[in-house]
């Protein structure tokens, strides 16, 4: 008969929270819990720590409540793995956890090994990419692994234990069916100590925390309780998934930025509610560097980032390339990540000058995995006709909002075009808030069409164009952040009411 074995990887010297381990959750320390749930229904378990000396403390804890445990290289991981599973025969499987994990149970195991058996897979894994971090698993054979261990002696494949399979067995990524989505709202892992007390709070009024499902865990996660209120939606249906709000860098740098502080209490509520990108640019008075500074590593780590570049200013087509190598260079560097979403050039005409070779380093970018999906900055529906001539084109970003209408009629250009569009202007750059006729108009207007304010009109008007798959707001305080947020969720203006506003508008705006 098969047997199944659980392995769950666990150290007490993480950089980011030591000794999480041993830290009580649900009144037992988390690398208890972890294994406990995880061998709830009958399954097989040890836990593989390190022979470092701190590393004792896990051994004999484990030790005095009864649950396997064994020894082996701090770096070398999957040494410990076919160590830990050296009794089983070829044909056994093996699941890998990670011991900062106590919310995935035996069920969440036993579903990803249902799935594989039915495709045949021989490698598989609950695919984080969708689905909330702290849910992760993998499931392999022993003899997988063992290949594994006789063929690679990277530090990378040896750290991380199943590069190598990826590379050399049949993969699923898998999905379950009860998965919530929104995989930033029901984050459930334990990186940092902000994650120990959301877990914390998780698991406290639980009788019996082992049984507990994960789904009844998940769904108690996203309640009031956990999180800052309910999530942006998403509309953007490419890989990137943009939130319909993102955050616009520029807000974080200049004269009238918030403190260290407060960007970092707006990061938080922005990730907890969803929001999954930030644009920044090479122009925005050091935003970039900024914001790596100032936001805490578990907030920033889940924004993703579009990044614009500056304008290049030059017809050399050496120069080109390598300006638009150096700026990108430097974003990563004061981002600290290697990653971008999606990259901008300037304007249009940049993108086309000097035969192009600035657009050609972007799709080298492209190529190599490190960014996402090219495009430009455009300012009219004639720079926009040209940037969709471009080879690769992924992105746009152009003004739209109650003042900036040059770009309203984009639709017919941008149907069926696998482009990314994000607007910014909606709030004209706050002139839809000083006392003018403009004003005036808008707080007729919203009362007209039922809407909170000014804010919420501007708002609902951006995101009433279809082809709009997020709007960038600068938001300058946490409040805002909160309210312009709350604006997100409520529905756009219809066609109708879009024609209504331009309509009522038209006169204001050429006077």
């Amino acid at each position: 008969m098969t047997r199944t074995r659980v392995v769950v990887q666990s150290r007490l010297n993480s950089s980011r929270l030591p000794g999480k381990a041993l830290m009580t959750i649900g009144g037992m320390p988390l690398i208890e819990l972890v294994a406990r749930r995880a061998s709830r229904d009958g399954h097989e378990v040890i836990v593989a720590t390190s022979e470092e000396q701190y590393d004792t403390r896990i051994f004999d804890h484990l030790h005095r409540v009864g649950i396997p445990a064994m020894r082996g290289s701090l770096d070398d991981v999957l040494g410990r793995f076919v160590a830990a599973t050296r009794d089983l025969d070829d044909d056994d499987r093996v699941v890998r956890l990670t011991g900062d994990n106590p919310v995935g149970d035996s069920s969440l195991i036993d579903e990803l090994i249902e799935a594989m058996d039915a495709g045949g897979f021989e490698y598989g894994r609950n695919d984080v990419s969708r689905m909330p971090e702290g849910l992760g698993c993998e499931v392999f054979r022993v003899r997988d692994l063992r290949r594994a261990a006789a063929e690679t002696d990277t530090p990378y494949d040896r750290e991380h234990v199943t590069p190598w399979l990826r590379r050399n067995v049949s993969t699923l990524d898998y999905v379950p069916e009860d998965n919530p989505g929104d995989p930033e709202r029901f984050r459930c892992t334990v990186d940092v100590l902000s994650d120990y007390d959301r877990v914390c709070r998780l698991f406290a009024d639980k009788t019996d925390p082992v049984s507990v499902p994960w789904i009844d865990l998940i769904n108690e996660i996203g309640g009031s309780a956990f999180t800052a209120g309910p999530s942006v939606p998403r509309r953007d249906r490419s890989e990137l998934d943009q939130s319909v709000m993102i955050l616009g860098g520029q807000a974080f740098a200049g004269p009238l930025a918030p403190s260290s502080t407060e960007i970092r209490a707006m990061l938080a509520t922005a990730v907890n509610r969803g929001v999954n990108h930030v644009e920044v640019g090479r122009g925005d008075h050091n935003a970039e560097e900024i914001l790596h500074k100032c936001g805490e590593p578990q907030l920033t780590q889940r924004l993703h980032f579009i990044s614009r570049l500056r304008e290049i200013r030059t017809n050399d087509p050496r120069l080109a390339a390598t300006t638009v190598e150096a700026q990108l260079e430097r974003s990563f560097a004061e981002l600290g990540r290697r990653k971008a979403s999606a990259v901008l050039m300037a304007n249009v005409d940049e993108a086309h000058s000097a035969d192009g070779t600035g657009w050609h380093r972007l799709r080298d970018y492209r190529e190599s995995g490190e960014v996402g999906r090219i495009g430009v900055n455009v300012e009219s529906l004639d720079e926009l006709r040209r940037a969709l001539e471009l080879t690769d084109i992924g992105y746009v970003q152009f003004p739209l909002g109650v003042a900036d209408r040059a770009l309203s009629g984009a639709r017919e250009l941008l149907t069926d075009r696998d482009v990314v569009v994000t607007t910014h202007a909606t709030f004209a750059g706050g002139t839809v808030f000083e006392p003018t006729e403009l004003n005036r108009q808008l707080v007729l207007l919203a009362h007209e069409l039922g809407r909170a304010n000014v804010a919420d009109l501007c708002v609902a008007y951006s995101l009433g164009h279809p082809f709009v798959d997020s709007i960038a707001v600068g938001t300058r305080s946490n409040q805002q952040m909160i309210d312009d947020l709350a604006y997100c969720l409520n529905a756009p203006l219809t066609p109708d009411e879009v024609d209504l506003v331009d309509e009522r508008l038209a006169s204001v705006l050429t006077s």
